[in-house]
């Protein structure tokens, strides 16, 4: 394997869910927060997944005269895939969480003590299609796409997308867009750009694209990831991740989801580990954020 190969093992690793990855500080979403372009599970075999996330909001916005609430959620994602070949790869995912419920996050909306309480959230299911280049690790630069259809429960967790504030319309000072969708169907379409660099480094680049089928909003977001290979064990570097608002509009930068990660990626007995540790660099995502996955081919 010549010393580019930096993808070589690190399948899916990279992937978590955490405000919707790992998913956001916005409303909790059923899309996972993941950089996609590592290798699919090993031809004819089955791979499962388990991701596990932790995130906060410092800075929320209040009422008038009402008291900031902190937004705490703890998030999960169970995923099932089959490769039947190295280029492709089907997967079904069950993303949860345990969290307030469904209320736009540090958008100028009401955040007294009038806001939900915890409680178990279910986000149905997502059925995930992976096309990757099967000679990816002899590439300089590889290209793949991932098509993910959503299929959320009423109620239940939803993407991260935005609508028109229609509330707020004629309003000074509210926000034009806000993450208020609530589709029971969505559709994601993620192009993936990556580039094995010398000395073990490698680039990846994905842009999730979003929008409700059976209602209305949609959510740009870009998202790259520079990690190194330091052994057949270990990977570390940084992951990117950003909402960036909807469809042909980006938002303020105060408004948009930025959240920036320290990861590492190991291999021991057969199973594949996954860490990050972040922290949002806007108003709207200022926070820490926590993820880990486990995965092992069958």
């Amino acid at each position: 394997m010549q010393s580019n190969g930096i993808a070589s093992g690190q399948r899916k690793r990279s992937r978590w869910c955490m405000a919707a990855g790992a998913l956001l500080l916005g409303p909790i979403g059923a899309a996972a927060e993941e950089i996609q372009g590592n290798d699919p599970a090993s031809p004819g075999h089955f791979q499962i997944e388990q991701r596990f996330g932790y995130l906060t909001t410092f800075n929320p916005q209040q009422q008038n005269g009402g008291r900031r609430v902190p937004q705490r959620a703890i998030t999960g994602e169970t995923e099932i895939g089959y490769s039947p070949t190295e280029w492709y790869e089907i997967a079904l995912t069950s993303p949860y969480a345990f969290a307030r419920a469904n209320v736009p996050m540090a958008m100028g909306n009401v955040m007294d003590n009038g806001v939900p309480g915890y409680s178990f959230q279910s986000g149905g299911v997502t059925i995930r299609q992976t096309f990757i280049q099967g000679d990816r690790l002899e590439r300089t630069v590889f290209v793949g796409l991932v098509s993910r259809t959503i299929l959320a429960p009423q109620g239940g967790l939803t993407p991260d997308l935005w609508v028109a504030n229609k509330a707020g319309a004629g309003q000074p000072g509210a926000p034009r867009f806000v993450q208020e969708a609530n589709p029971r169907v969505a559709q994601m379409f993620t192009p993936i750009i990556g580039v094995n660099l010398p000395h073990d480094y490698q680039l990846i680049f994905n842009a999730n694209m979003t929008f409700g089928i059976d209602g209305p909003g949609s959510a740009f977001e870009p998202s790259v990831r520079f990690v190194k290979r330091l052994s057949d064990r270990w990977t570390v570097g940084i992951e990117h991740f950003s909402n960036l608002g909807p469809f042909g509009h980006i938002l303020p930068w105060h408004q948009q989801m930025q959240t920036l990660y320290a990861v590492a990626d190991t291999k021991f007995k057969g199973f594949e580990f996954s860490f990050g540790v972040g922290y949002g660099l806007t108003n709207a995502s200022r926070g820490l954020a926590i993820k880990t996955s486990i995965g092992k081919d069958f």
